[in-house]
């Protein structure tokens, strides 16, 4: 959205809402990069870099699947993995070795205490993968056996949050098993009463189930979509998911940021791309390092900034105990990889680490 298009208007609830027409644009206009063997960008390698073509009908097919991937068996529903082979590889072994080589080629500075939340990408795991790494190289070793997980809506237009209605989802690592109790608990509170088909089709989530299933093992899962949300949402959906979180409990969010160029509708500067981005999406990340939720918030409504998963991240802000350290892991976007600003993706990890003591 351009900035001279972002005058939102307040709804019933108080939520703020792009103008219909622009989410339309950038909801159909989202690129859709296919995996490739050997062609995995990372920030500081050369190597293999050519022009990824795009499969923008992945969002059509996804719309079909999202309810045929629901594989009822006995009493128990699964959601099968509409973008495994795409996305990601589709091949166990292959995204084993992927994976667990994203890792080790990241880097982390030191941290102190535990990770209480993280902030990961969610593209194609050829762009965005060695970032999601860094986010996730930080469990490593650690206990871990509840992941609250909140992604962006990208399908399915819908006000507040929609809980998981499976009990598990598979990626070709195997089953990730949903947390049921905590699931139906959130579903009896208003806000958390979203469509529960929105996780059909939702990438945001399912990307960041192959690093935590290679880094956590066995773990249970609490898949939250996020729509639309008013300014006193957020307070309400952080209080209620504090209460389920515990020192074996990791909150991520799934957020990409800035979405820049006529692809997504949003073209802000047409100069100095590179920098323009970075101090775009680097204002951004200082309001979230400094756990200021209203501040984040009310820069992604002033500068129109195209990210994604900001009601997400306001949530988890929210969240945070008052001693939370925010720190940024990494930082680059799909134009640094492909020598090309015109349509760019930007891609962060942060993380929040408390005290050991610390729920």
């Amino acid at each position: 959205m351009h900035h001279s298009d972002a005058k939102n208007r307040e709804n019933e609830k108080g939520s703020v809402c792009r103008d219909p027409v622009q989410t339309q644009r950038f909801l159909g206009n989202l690129s859709h990069f296919r995996y490739e063997k050997k062609l995995i960008f990372r920030p500081n390698c050369t190597k293999n870099v050519k022009c990824v073509s795009s499969d923008a009908c992945m969002r059509a097919v996804f719309f079909k699947q999202r309810m045929s991937d629901v594989n009822f068996g006995g009493n128990a529903c699964m959601r099968k993995s509409p973008i495994a082979g795409s996305w990601y590889p589709g091949n166990s072994a292959e995204l084993t070795k992927l994976v667990t080589e994203l890792l080790d080629d990241a880097q982390l500075p030191e941290l102190k205490g535990r990770p209480y939340g993280l902030i990961s990408p969610h593209a194609g795991i050829q762009f965005s993968g060695s970032a999601a790494a860094c986010a996730y190289k930080a469990l490593q070793g650690l206990t871990v056996k509840r992941v609250i997980l909140m992604g962006p809506s990208h399908y399915t237009c819908m006000y507040g949050m929609a809980v998981s209605g499976v009990d598990a989802y598979e990626t070709p690592l195997g089953k990730v098993r949903v947390d049921r109790k905590i699931c139906d608990a959130l579903a009896r509170q208003p806000l958390f009463q979203g469509p529960v088909q929105a996780e059909m089709p939702e990438h945001s989530l399912e990307m960041q189930l192959p690093f935590l299933q290679i880094v956590l093992g066995e773990f249970e899962l609490v898949p939250l979509v996020v729509g639309e949300l008013g300014r006193h949402d957020y307070a309400v959906a952080a209080a209620e998911l504090k209460k389920y979180v515990n020192e074996e409990t990791v909150v991520v969010v799934s957020s990409d940021f800035t979405h820049y160029g006529p692809r997504f509708g949003y073209v802000p500067f047409s100069d100095k791309l590179k920098q323009n981005l970075a101090k775009l999406d680097g204002d951004a990340i200082k309001k979230i390092i400094a756990r200021d939720a209203s501040g984040f918030l009310r820069y992604v409504d002033e500068t129109g900034a195209t990210i994604c998963g900001s009601r997400p991240i306001g949530v988890l802000l929210q969240m945070l105990p008052s001693e939370a350290r925010g720190t940024k892991l990494i930082y680059y976007t799909s134009g640094d990889l492909l020598k090309d600003y015109a349509d760019s993706v930007s891609y962060a990890s942060i993380i929040f680490t408390v005290s050991q003591n610390n729920q």
